[in-house]
């Protein structure tokens, strides 16, 4: 099989979601084509994340963190595996970065 098989199919949270991912893919395009690629094929493994993947903790419990970039863009998710689907909750910049 190849390894470029698409295993999970990107969900959107919402529109506004959605157009936060189209505008990170504008400004950062081989950053978010890297962070596509993990979602669709390995969303939970930590090691193929090369250190970009987060488990988020108190309020955001359950919700995975992926570094687009060090210390500044990030893709919030969660992965429903009986539908085998990640569902993009947050894309953008890091709140403290403005």
């Amino acid at each position: 099989m190849s390894g470029l098989m698409r295993r999970y199919e990107i969900v959107f949270g919402s529109v506004q979601t959605r157009k936060s991912w189209i505008s990170l893919e504008q400004e950062l395009p081989n950053f978010m084509q890297e962070c596509r690629e993990y979602l669709e094929q390995t969303p939970e493994d930590r090691l193929k994340s090369n250190n970009r993947l987060k488990k988020l903790k108190g309020r955001y419990k359950g919700i995975l963190q992926y570094d687009v970039t060090k210390n500044d863009a990030r893709v919030w998710y969660i992965v429903d595996r009986e539908n085998r689907c990640v569902v993009i909750k947050r894309a953008g910049h890091h709140p403290d970065k403005y």
